[in-house]
């Protein structure tokens, strides 16, 4: 089962989308401007904005003109926001300047600028532009992912990963690797969600294969370190499948008999087991429940509860097939989805359906490719890919070295 190339269109939540409309006035009979009115933005507004950042974007209206010839006004407003009515444009050419970061210190949500080009006894053009806030951190737009901010930690180029020791015995990376390559480097490793900066240490960032071990085949199954911290290394597919298995084993104690196994050399798949569930991030259910979402879900006889983006949004919708994201693996998987590097433009697909992780094993019958383990919402199985090593892209993970 290949990679479906199917991207979730996540409302306006994910996008700097435009959203043009004509509004008219009381009076149904008004005629409209001329044009089809859009925004400049000076920096680029991205899909993503960082809590607290004071870049200040300069918004320049364009694409309406009057019948007649004369002056059109311009209006603004930002929502959700405590002014909520329109500021009139003071400037000549119709201009407003924001920072969001002033109005949007400690909130996580989508805003939304809204410009208007009006005139007297003409019905008005309005074009709309939403971005996300977001952060990283114990308060921060990952919630509910089975993280220990109190738990083990590793620092790498000024970002701190949370690590754990999984049912494998080994210590692993909890949080997809954000490395861009330091300040040494002048064109950076990898790429953010949508190319939003503020997204890097929140889902982590895309590398191809060959920018995530620098080219390193590891022969002789010499580790590959790559672009991990020192004393670290990416994991081969036989790492991976051997914390498959031992998540397996929490959830079922007679895993590892007879032919209850999963191999390395296929998909981690057993008939009537839910294992892609024990990768996805989300936290099991207690009896001892600390907030009114726990009683809630063990009254609809929730086992588990998936983790959330920015509050609103469940990150692993359910189905019947795949369970409740249990993560007894420990990996709290986010659906961050996969990315295409052509020329140097990326390509973002399957956010909110796919994690998808390079192993750091090359594919045995096409050495141009590597494999990638590949997890899906809607899937019990967890599957084994392989792909291009220099233009498809994919998360990062980094275990520690014996």
């Amino acid at each position: 089962m290949a990679i479906r190339k199917r991207t979730l269109l996540f409302i306006s939540l994910l996008a700097a989308a435009a959203l043009i409309s004509c509004k008219k006035d009381d009076d149904e009979s008004l005629p409209y401007l001329n044009g089809s009115l859009s925004v400049d933005f000076d920096p680029e507004l991205p899909a993503y904005i960082a809590m607290n950042d004071q870049t200040v974007y300069k918004m320049i209206p364009k694409g309406a003109s009057h019948p007649e010839g004369l002056e059109v006004g311009y209006r603004w407003r930002v929502t959700p926001a405590e002014e909520t009515s329109y500021q009139t444009s003071e400037n000549e050419d119709g201009s407003f300047e924001y920072n969001f970061g002033e109005d949007y210190k400690d909130t996580l949500c989508t805003v939304t600028v809204t410009c208007e080009a009006f005139a007297d006894g003409y019905s008005s053009l309005s074009a709309s532009y939403s971005t996300v806030i977001v952060c990283s951190g114990e308060k921060g737009s990952i919630q509910r992912a089975g993280y220990d901010f109190k738990g083990g930690k590793t620092e790498y180029d000024g970002i701190e990963y949370l690590t754990y020791e999984a049912p494998d015995g080994k210590t692993w990376m909890k949080q997809n690797l954000a490395y861009d390559g330091g300040e040494s480097t002048s064109d950076p490793l990898g790429a953010p969600y949508l190319e939003a900066d503020a997204m890097s240490d929140v889902f982590g960032r895309f590398y191809t294969w060959d920018e995530a071990t620098g080219g390193d085949t590891g022969s002789d199954g010499a580790q590959i370190r790559g672009i991990c911290p020192e004393g670290w290394h990416i994991p081969s597919d036989e790492e991976w499948t051997a914390l498959a298995n031992a998540a397996m084993k929490q959830a079922d104690p007679e895993w590892g008999t007879g032919d209850k196994v999963l191999s390395a050399d296929g998909y981690w798949e057993y008939e009537g087991a839910k294992i892609s569930r024990e990768f996805m991030a989300g936290e099991l259910l207690t009896d001892n429940p600390k907030d009114e979402d726990y009683d809630s879900d063990i009254n609809y006889g929730k086992e588990a509860r998936s983790a959330t983006f920015n509050t609103e949004v469940t990150l692993w919708n359910y189905y019947s097939s795949v369970g409740d994201p249990t993560n007894r693996s420990g990996i709290s998987a986010i659906p961050s989805g996969y990315a295409i590097k052509t020329n140097g433009v990326w390509n973002f697909y399957g956010s909110f359906e796919y994690a998808v992780f390079w192993t750091s094993t090359s594919d045995s019958k096409d050495g141009s490719k590597a494999i990638c383990r590949v997890i899906h919402n809607e899937s019990p199985a967890i599957l084994r890919d392989a792909h291009d090593k220099k233009t498809f892209a994919a998360s990062v993970r980094c275990i520690k070295d014996k």
